[in-house]
């Protein structure tokens, strides 16, 4: 049990590591450097000049990972980090030996708020740095396009099964209208059916923007093949090709005889 925990952390934190790749940072003012070779990449590292520190511009940078090797063995290596006033001694721990190097664990410095300069001192000459940080994701600018079609209102959502095969209706009757909206500039076509009860004639009208396009009306043959449930008695459907949409269109269908309808809209393939 503990060693599968402990997989699934290697495992999250490999993903992790994978999905935010950490990124060099260069120094203000550096001094010589060395290309140290690894899995991870190949990136000059940097000393500073005698007796002087390496500066690093951390604003609006929350963590810093310093990572670091020596050309010689040095007893107790350490670095100094310090943010103004703020000052801190770090211990370098030896990772591993390489080609020579002496390549050491890397140091997560958090870095305050607020922060603008980051001071690196070590007096051991021997000893090269290079900052690496995780730059923060990067948010896609929404799309400010409209989904295509947008349905606005309807009495409820029914559906209609054909051959073992089942669609999605909206309903709609005297009380209350199905509204939707087609947005750029994509076409439609409606299928819609009506639920029969008695020797009245369905009729429902369509709207576009406000304005009448026709009147429909439903004879009184039952259709074998399409099953709604709760439905005896379902028509035979109405294939309806709404007019060529340049922009964005609404569309209104309402129900003139007290009947209950089905409609469900159908975006066309763009040429």
């Amino acid at each position: 049990m503990l060693k599968r925990f402990f997989v699934t952390i290697a495992i999250v934190l490999g993903i992790t590591i994978i999905i935010a790749k950490v990124q060099p940072l260069d120094f203000e003012n550096p001094g010589n450097r060395r290309l140290l070779k690894t899995e991870e990449g190949n990136y000059w590292y940097y000393r500073s000049q005698p007796e002087k520190s390496m500066f690093l511009n951390v604003e609006g940078i929350s963590t810093i990972y310093l990572h670091s090797f020596s050309v010689a063995k040095v007893h107790k290596p350490k670095v100094i980090i310090s943010f103004g006033k703020d000052k801190k001694t770090y211990d370098l721990t030896l990772k591993e030996q390489k080609d020579g190097f002496y390549i050491y664990d890397e140091i997560t410095i958090p870095v305050p708020e607020g922060a603008k300069k980051m001071e690196l001192l070590c007096y051991e000459r021997s000893i090269y740095f290079r900052p690496f940080y995780t730059p923060a994701p990067k948010t896609k600018p929404k799309s400010s396009k409209p989904p295509n079609l947008v349905v606005k209102a309807h009495g409820g959502i029914i559906n209609i099964s054909h051959n073992g095969t089942e669609s999605q209706y909206y309903t709609f009757n005297s009380s209350q209208s199905f509204k939707f909206t087609l947005n750029n500039g994509r076409n439609a076509i409606v299928y819609v059916r009506a639920r029969l009860h008695d020797n009245t004639l369905p009729i429902f009208e369509l709207y576009r923007n406000g304005e009448l396009v026709d009147s429909y009306e439903f004879s009184l043959q039952r259709s074998t093949k399409y099953k709604a449930p709760g439905v005896n008695y379902l028509s035979i459907g109405k294939k309806i090709d709404l007019p060529p949409n340049s922009g964005t269109t609404e569309y209104e269908l309402r129900a003139k005889s007290d009947h209950m309808f089905f409609a469900r809209p159908v975006l066309l393939k763009q040429n």
